[in-house]
């Protein structure tokens, strides 16, 4: 089979005469990833989620996030949050595993072990911006560089990196998802520039902040279009204009980053160790376009009164109708 690195490789460098021919491509090789299932499998194969966010003002999101990573199809997700959230995600739904300890004292100490367990992380969902927490995040993403493990920031861990953004610079494996104000705080934070929010944005502004933080940061702008754009010299940015609605109900990020990071696990494991550099752009593609084609779903049937659980439900059949072939039911 083509390396899943190589074909990735070649749609990004090649001049694309139309969008259709992308999506076309993209899911081509997207459908490759998507592991089979089988008798042979054993529980967390395909996919083990950590999700490092939930505070006392924010619950939905964190949940939001591993619905969307086990309905996307990983088979277990670790929440770690603090206390007083715990209750709450806990009564939400039996799935996800809750970790009330982000509030703790010898916090670190209690994650490190489970580090060694999780494919990939989220950092941000419903995290909040207390300064402590963000010490502790800070500490996290220090010890994920030196683990290389792959991460996806969203939400108010964009607000730490636009405060901090060395933390992630030259980071080996980050996605950042920001809308269009986390995006123009992290312009400002990175490259002490001043831009004006927009759901428009250009190609080379995205590519211009992943070069300026690293080969290996990717970034997904979230807007009227999605641009994704790594930090490698020569390649270029892809986006996904599928409309979805006008809906804009809250939560809907959460549902990408979740599935981002399913698909980034498969992406991984199907080509060689090499193939980790391009799997995080195929991620992002793939989940920005199941998301959006659950958001038209959804709109069709509950139009303006559309909630983000909505959307949720949406993921299974649009998925199987998008990506699924008849090798990898």
């Amino acid at each position: 089979m083509l390396l899943f690195r190589n074909l990735i490789k070649s749609l990004l460098v090649a001049k694309m005469s139309t969008t259709v021919s992308v999506d076309e491509r993209m899911l081509k090789g997207i459908r490759r990833i998507i592991p089979n299932l089988n008798n042979t499998k054993y529980k967390g194969q395909d996919g083990r989620i950590g999700i490092f966010g939930g505070s006392s003002e924010y619950t939905g999101a964190p949940y939001y996030t591993a619905m969307s990573a086990l309905r996307t199809g990983c088979d277990l997700v670790h929440i770690f949050c603090v206390k007083e959230a715990s209750i709450p995600l806990k009564s939400y739904s039996p799935e996800p595993i809750v970790h009330p300890v982000l509030d703790q004292y010898d916090a670190i100490k209690q994650i490190r072990p489970w580090l060694d367990r999780l494919h990939v992380i989220i950092i941000g969902p419903g995290l909040g911006r207390d300064d402590k927490i963000f010490k502790t995040i800070v500490e996290l993403i220090t010890i994920c560089r030196e683990m290389k493990k792959p991460l996806v920031i969203d939400a108010d861990g964009l607000f730490l990196i636009s405060q901090k953004p060395d933390v992630i610079k030259e980071y080996p494996g980050v996605i950042l998802t920001p809308n269009a104000m986390e995006f123009s705080r992290l312009v400002k934070g990175v490259l002490d520039k001043n831009i004006q929010p927009s759901p428009v944005v250009k190609n080379n502004d995205v590519k211009h902040l992943a070069e300026a933080l690293g080969k290996n940061v990717i970034i997904l702008h979230k807007g009227a279009k999605d641009v994704i754009a790594d930090g490698h010299k020569g390649t270029e940015a892809v986006s996904c204009g599928l409309a979805g609605s006008g809906r804009r109900c809250g939560g809907q990020g959460d549902l990408l980053s979740g599935s981002i990071a399913v698909f980034w696990w498969w992406a991984i494991c199907a080509g060689s160790s090499e193939s980790s550099l391009s799997a995080p752009v195929a991620a992002s593609y793939a989940a920005s376009r199941l998301i959006r084609e659950c958001n038209a779903s959804s709109y069709k049937i509950k139009q303006r009164g559309m909630l983000t659980t909505d959307i949720l439900e949406q993921i299974q059949p649009i998925f199987a109708k998008t990506f699924e072939t008849h090798c990898n039911k």
